[in-house]
This record gives structure tokens, sequence and C-alpha cells, in this order.
């Protein structure tokens, strides 16, 4: 059979190869199974391993290019690298790297098969693959040699295709290589991140009650004294939610860098670390939302009763003008009462009004080949000894 094969022509496939064809490919090798490339995925690589442990270790030859930046852009994966060199070194048999690798030739008994390495950071494998097998073909045309589904088989470039390509360039021009090139570098070393504790800080809310309340103070002092009974609780109190505020600024301090006038960065390396600890911040600010609630309506009971008590004496003497409608021109005592309740409760609300809004925000983002355009980036990036 491996005679037979060698005799074959090789295809070539003029498009990917979707990891589950190229798995069917390895499955099939009965006598032997070579591959050079720039790299494969970790399913791949299951299938090479599967392989290697039915067959003789002669019988498999493994060259690849082993290179981040490949592995970044989508030609491979790092841990299939690490698989492969640990079943190589457990079988006593070498795994070769040849840099510069960007064509993917596979040998499945002697067939051969040639097709070139998907980036799939870019763009991913399609189902369907063109392909042409180099026989003799006695002066038929090449178009006529590719072996295609009808779809996609190959047909006359028109004027409008053309048009539709030079527009959509036009629209998203393509990135200089270099530029592109610092980019995916420097991403590998820093992400830009916007993280934040919404709404938490619960000493520095203050309730908006109606104007027309806040103003009826009979002096100055009064009215600054009802101002100061309108914080929702204490800046000390136990549910201020100022220890959420200090965890959250001792984990920026901790991990965050500061690239002036355009935000904060993290370093790579520092990444799982950071993400554990926000996580964990997270379940402080569930677990604080548990807590605090039964509290936190009492404080703003209280808090909402004693603005009640102080408010009465001088809205009794002149309720405001919009009460008029619902209570007449000379209203109870008690009517006044219920009213003003209901406005300063309405206006205090209660604490899940406040709790369900806290809430931890983390969005990462990537640098730009604009920002690698701009002089004053790489001064402010010096600057952070970045």
């Amino acid at each position: 059979m491996h005679d037979d094969n060698a005799l074959l022509p090789p295809t070539i496939h003029l498009s990917y190869l979707t990891d589950d064809v190229f798995v069917s490919h390895v499955a099939r090798a009965r006598e032997s199974l070579r591959f050079v490339g720039p790299g494969m995925s970790l399913e791949v690589a299951k299938a090479f391993i599967t392989c290697w442990q039915r067959l003789p270790p002669a019988a498999i030859e493994l060259i690849l290019d082993a290179d981040s930046d490949l592995c970044r852009l989508g030609f491979g994966d790092g841990e299939a690298l690490a698989i492969l060199l640990a079943a190589a070194q457990q079988l006593g048999v070498q795994v070769h790297r040849q840099p510069g690798v960007r064509l993917c030739v596979l040998d499945v008994d002697g067939e051969r098969i040639i097709f070139p390495s998907p980036p799939k950071l870019v763009e991913a494998p399609g189902r369907e693959s063109s392909r042409i097998i180099l026989a003799p073909s006695q002066g038929e045309p090449l178009h006529e040699t590719i072996l295609a589904p009808p779809e996609i088989a190959p047909r006359p470039l028109t004027t409008a295709t053309v048009a539709k390509v030079q527009q959509e360039l036009k629209e998203s021009p393509a990135q200089p290589f270099d530029l592109a090139r610092h980019v995916r570098v420097l991403s590998t070393r820093f992400q830009f991140v916007e993280f934040s504790l919404q709404k938490a800080a619960l000493s520095r809310k203050r309730v908006s009650v109606p104007p027309d309340l806040l103003g009826l103070g009979s002096d100055a002092s009064a009215e600054e004294l009802l101002r100061a009974s309108f914080q929702l609780v204490g800046k000390d109190d136990e549910i201020s939610g100022d220890k959420l505020m200090k965890r959250r600024d001792e984990i920026e301090k901790k991990y965050l860098v500061t690239i002036a006038h355009y935000g904060k960065i993290i370093l790579q390396s520092n990444r799982a670390e950071f993400d554990k600890d926000v996580n964990a911040l997270k379940e402080e600010v569930k677990a604080f939302q548990q807590s605090a609630k039964t509290k936190l309506d009492l404080a703003i009971q209280k808090n909402c009763a004693e603005v009640i008590t102080r408010l009465l004496p001088v809205v009794r003497l002149k309720p405001p003008e919009r009460w008029r409608a619902n209570l007449g021109a000379n209203p109870s005592e008690d009517h006044i009462r219920r009213r003003l309740e209901e406005d300063l409760k309405s206006a205090y609300g209660n604490a899940g009004d406040y709790l369900g809004r806290i809430d931890v925000r983390l969005i990462y983002k990537d640098i730009t080949v604009e920002m690698l355009r701009d002089d004053d980036f790489a001064k402010a990036t010096q600057k952070a000894k970045l």
C-alpha cells in the first residue's frame, strides 16, 4: 500500500483544511505518518499522539516551526506543542523544529497532501476545500483542473468584484505590517483596562429630595442641618461601602499602571492574579449586598423619620403649592404629615434601590495601530516605564 501511494501525485488544497478533516487524514494512517508545518491545533495534536501510540515511533515524523508569534496568529497552539513534546519524550523520539515553515505537507502512508496553514486569528477554515492534483494535465487550462464545489469553482473576475474589494479597503484600510506587528508584540506585554466599582460608596450618596421641601428651613443654620440629614448613611457606618471601595483601590494600586491621558494598563504577566482578585471582590460585593440589606433599610427609615420630624413644623405652616391639587387650600395636619412622609419615603427609596446598583466593572482593551502612530503615546509609555 505504501509503495502504491508513493506513486500518486500529491494533492494540493488551495484553501485551509478544517481540523476535523485534518484529523480524519491522520486517523487513517496504517504504516507511516509524516508532517511538516508551522504548527497544529490541540485537537490535531491529540490525533497525532493517538497514532503515535499504535504505530512504531520511527514511522512518525513531525517537523514544526514552534513560534509564539505564529501561535498568536492562530497557526498553531502552545498547548499542542507541549503535549507533542511530552509524548515524544515518553516514546524516546524527537520532534524537529524548522523556523520559517508556512506551508503544511502531510504524508499518510506515502500519500502526500499539501495545504496552507490557517491563521485562525485572521480567518477561520471553511467547510469546503478547493484542491488540485498535480498529475499530467496534457495541456488542460489550470482553472479547469481545480476540483472544487460548484459554489466556489473558478469563474471570471468581474469589474464589480474588484470595485467591491477597493471600496472595502477604502472603508477599512490594511494596516502597515510593521505597525500591526508592533501591536501584536505590545499586546503580549500589556493591555488597557477599565476597572471600577460602581455605586458602592453609599456614604457619599445624598438623597435627592423635592427642592420646595429643601428650601423651607426657617433659617440658614436649620437649612444646613436638614441638608446634612439627607446623607444616606454615615461615613464611618459599617454599611457605608467604604471597605469595598478601599479594597478596589488596593487592587488597582497593586496591579495597574497609569499612562497619562490614555488610561490604565495591566501587564499580561499580572493578568491571572489580577483577575483572581477582581473575582474575589465580586464575591465580597455579593456578600455585602445580602448582609447590608436589613441594616440599610433600618438606617434609611431612621434618617427619613428624622427629616420628617424636622420639616413637619415648617411644612405645616406653608405646604408646597404642588400639594394644593390633592390636599386643597386648607389641608389637615394629618394629611400634611402623610403627604410629607410619602414624598420623603419616595425620595429615600429602600435598600434594594441602592444595593442592586453596586457592580464591579472590568473591560479589557487592546492597543491600536493609531496609538503607535501617536508620538505622545510613545512618550507616555516611556514615562510610565513600560
